[in-house]
């Protein structure tokens, strides 16, 4: 019997609890706040078959782009609403923003407010819905208006010296947008513009270099139909280490609050609205320091007997400053050009400076194109007198020599001088970061008197010149004398190397004779302190002959001592 009580009353139990009803609301979606839409609504409607109540809750929404930029959602309307009867809907529930949205950086943010029902009477009966708020901060200046007319089908990112999205000083940059007319209508006066915003929330598009325009017309597009833009510039020198938005946007002129977008799939970083590009500087230190923007006068051809013009800008793209000083070499073994200038300024990251250099074509080359060769030196330390480091690369400008040249057979008229070179004994192996003296002889080989100007050239991008002694030779015929060239070899100097020696004789220094010589450069840490052995004893060696026959007769001395010593005389025995 009791058995049957208590199945009664459990029976009972979840009959009740299956004729309370559950708790079900559903809201409107609010529409987006953008830049221009600083007010939004929704409206709360009970779809069960019991009245409710309902709060708002999770309010005030605070919207931060994590770059110290915020703004708040309030609402004016009530948060609490009683006795809410099926199907009731309430009165629009009012939300707005305030806060400054000028340098809030470009995305898509949400937030929900949380609304809490609860049954009449019976609050353990409950439900919660979660209605979401966006702010969209996108590049169109009234946020995204007319998407229906106008779409951004792709955005192609290239650059031509690197990763896509990841940007140094001095490369080139090219940006292609495809724009879609997806209405039923033309749209006319159809712009599209770029925009690079930095982490401060900045739009630094005009400082980028070779940049036409930050927004080209694509004129009119009929519909269904696409056209292209394309954005090529260069990155700027001072570009800083930073992370960076690009943005893009299509419109029609003079109605951009009523037709404009910003979205693109291919601006997936940004949730469609941007792409995350990073700014960096060369972190290699062999190439941090370049030369750009080579220009030369004649601009593409000069003749013989020209002086050629050019300049160029040097440019420290990397991430380390340099002090004090640094040089350009400017060489071309052919036209005879080997010109250096040292620029007694610091080359911090980002600076920029221009120098000049000029020579005059020779009267005797080919008819040809020649390559100009720049290359840079610095991080001078100046109790070495030296640079530590030299660029890596050279830099070209090319050349074309045409016209007004004579036949280039040689630069020997005839064999008047003959020259010899070798390393002098106190410098017999060339290592870097040392002095190297080459020992030279001149013999005329004329038949008149000859003074030579000694000089060289082709050695500035491993070693520079110390000393020439003496500088001017004065030869009889058959005469031989020799002269000392003292070079200091560059720190990373290292394989095989060359460079030539000119002696230049005639009432005009207008004729010349010229000897090349190899050398073949040793590292530091190559077996230097052997060779200095070796050097040693090959200069000192009559020294030690003299101190090994000494030795040789004190112990033949002490030899015949202890013979006498140790044998006894017979007149004893």
């Amino acid at each position: 019997m009791k058995s049957k009580i208590i199945s009664l009353f459990l029976l009972t139990t979840i009959l009740t609890l299956a004729v309370v009803s559950a708790v079900t609301i559903t809201s409107t979606t609010p529409a987006d706040l953008t830049k221009s839409r600083t007010l939004t609504n929704f409206t709360i409607t009970n779809q069960g078959s019991e009245s409710v109540n309902v709060q708002l809750t999770a309010l005030p929404l605070v919207f931060d782009d994590g770059k110290s930029h915020t703004i708040t959602v309030t609402t004016s309307s009530p948060i609490v609403y009683n006795g809410l009867v099926t199907g009731q809907t309430t009165a629009p529930i009012n939300l707005a923003y305030t806060g400054d949205t000028t340098n809030f950086v470009i995305g898509q943010y949400s937030k929900n407010i949380v609304l809490v029902a609860s049954q009449v009477g019976n609050s353990t009966n409950n439900s919660t819905l979660s209605v979401p708020v966006k702010f969209i901060s996108t590049f169109c200046k009234s946020g995204e208006t007319g998407s229906n007319n106008l779409s951004i089908s792709s955005v192609d990112i290239r650059n031509n010296d690197g990763d896509d999205t990841e940007w140094t000083p001095l490369d080139t940059i090219s940006v292609k947008v495809k724009v879609e007319n997806v209405g039923d209508d033309k749209v006319s006066s159809t712009y599209v513009e770029m925009g690079l915003i930095n982490s401060d929330g900045k739009n630094i598009v005009s400082n980028l270099d070779q940049l036409t325009d930050k927004k080209i017309s694509l004129s009119t597009i009929n519909s269904g139909k696409e056209k292209t833009a394309e954005f090529t510039f260069k990155i700027p020198t001072d570009f800083k280490e930073d992370t960076y938005h690009l943005v893009i946007k299509t419109y029609k002129s003079g109605k951009e609050a009523d037709i404009c977008t910003s979205y693109s799939s291919d601006l997936d970083d940004g949730q469609g609205y941007y792409k995350t590009v990073t700014g960096t500087r060369e972190p290699d230190s062999d190439k941090q320091v370049v030369v750009d923007n080579i220009l030369s006068s004649p601009e593409e051809t000069a003749q013989c007997g020209d002086t050629v013009q050019v300049s160029a800008d040097v440019v420290n793209i990397g991430d380390t400053d340099y002090p004090d000083q640094f040089k350009v070499t400017l060489y071309n073994k052919d036209l005879g050009v080997d010109l250096s200038q040292v620029v007694q300024q610091d080359i911090n990251q980002g600076d920029s400076y221009n120098v000049d250099f000029s020579f005059a074509v020779p009267a005797k080359v080919a008819e040809k194109s020649y390559d100009l060769e720049f290359r840079t030196y610095y991080d001078y330390d100046s109790d070495t007198n030296k640079y530590n480091e030299i660029s890596n690369k050279k830099f070209l400008k090319t050349i074309k020599i045409s016209g007004n040249c004579q036949n280039a057979a040689s630069t020997t008229p005839t064999a008047q001088l003959k020259i010899s070179a070798e390393l002098d004994p106190q410098t017999p192996e060339a290592i870097a970061g040392n002095q190297v003296i080459v020992h030279t002889t001149l013999k005329n080989l004329g038949t008149t008197d000859n003074t030579y100007a000694l000089s060289v050239y082709g050695n500035s991008a491993w070693s520079s010149l110390v000393s020439i002694d003496p500088q001017t030779v004065t030869l009889a015929p058959g005469q031989s004398k020799d002269a000392s060239i003292v070079l200091n070899v560059d720190n990373a100097a290292q394989g095989d190397k060359e460079f030539t020696i000119r002696a230049a004789y005639g009432a005009a220094g207008d004729k010349a004779v010229e000897q090349k010589v190899s050398l073949s450069i040793a590292s530091k840490s190559s077996g230097t302190d052997y060779q200095s052995v070796v050097n040693h004893f090959k200069n000192n060696w009559f020294i030690y002959v003299i101190v090994l026959v000494n030795l040789v007769l004190i112990i033949a001395i002490i030899v015949v001592i202890r013979r006498m010593v140790s044998s006894p005389s017979k007149e004893y025995q």
